[in-house]
């Protein structure tokens, strides 16, 4: 089975050495990465739906990463511990089209967090992975493929949300149609989707304090667009919850990310050519 191989072949390989870092870049010393492919977004309007109270709130940024390349086989950096921290996706741009698995976000190895690219496609693929300080009642990791039912993530309880780490593709992820996401029906969190050629995603949840909202922005195609988000008075947090479309372009900035404008005080999502990305915020 594509699930088993493709988890074996991470979690044996890793960590191991750094091939190629942040597309011409070196990790910066700050716990942020950086290179030729980071580029700032337009600061958007802001919609109707993403006012925020502005009371302060605790959740802590754990780390702000990116991890991009071309290069084939699995890549991989360690971003720092697992202990009282966690990591879920807040973007994925370029390539997962290939006769092959190719995946890319992050997981838990020897106590830490390692962000990563595993492909054999030899085109642009990058992950982009937010952190937050906390672990309380983090659930084991959960992973969804195609053809299967709707996976368990947990119960809903009012401090339990639920973000993506991973996505994997060997043939999914090739359609407007296509797409992965975590959902909850007022009882269950859930890790699921559709798609119309191997693939899947993985996901888990930790407790936070508070929603701050959530939204779902689906770009044309041709056409990039960047939208806000949540507005962040100290300490809001937005990862992804779902991304969907055809990611088939060799092509750092073509994608779905989300990213925080210092100068809007906005959490912003950007979505290229006819992808779609649900993005959740917490505080």
């Amino acid at each position: 089975m594509h699930t088993n191989h493709f988890a074996r072949k991470l979690f044996l390989a890793a960590p191991l050495c750094l091939f190629a870092v942040g597309c011409g870049g070196d990790p910066m010393m700050d716990g942020s990465m950086t290179g030729e492919g980071a580029t700032e977004a337009a600061a958007p309007s802001a919609p109707e739906d993403a006012a925020l109270g502005t009371s302060e709130q605790g959740i802590g940024l754990g780390g702000t990463y990116w991890w991009g390349t071309s290069a084939n086989g699995l890549t991989s950096t360690t971003i720092g511990t697992a202990t009282n921290r966690t990591c879920f996706l807040r973007g994925i741009r370029g390539n997962l089209k290939g006769t092959s698995w190719a995946g890319a976000g992050v997981f838990q190895y020897a106590g830490n967090w390692e962000i990563f690219i595993n492909q054999s496609n030899s085109k642009a693929l990058r992950t982009d992975v937010q952190c937050i300080n906390t672990a309380t009642n983090r659930t084991p990791e959960v992973s969804w493929y195609d053809g299967q039912a709707a996976k368990l993530l947990g119960a809903v309880t009012s401090a339990r949300r639920c973000f993506l780490t991973q996505v994997e593709a060997a043939g999914g992820f090739t359609a407007n149609a296509d797409y992965a996401r975590v959902w909850n029906d007022g009882y269950n969190w859930y890790l699921g989707g559709n798609l119309g050629a191997a693939g899947g995603a993985r996901a888990l949840c930790v407790d936070v304090p508070s929603d701050a909202g959530g939204w779902l922005w689906i770009a044309g195609n041709p056409g990039t667009f960047t939208h806000n988000l949540a507005y962040n008075p100290g300490g809001v947090a937005c990862m992804l919850s779902g991304i969907g479309g055809n990611f088939s372009t060799s092509d750092y900035d073509d994608g779905v990310t989300i990213d925080y404008n210092a100068g809007t005080r906005y959490w912003e999502m950007t979505v290229s050519n006819s992808k779609r990305g649900w993005g959740n915020c917490v505080k």
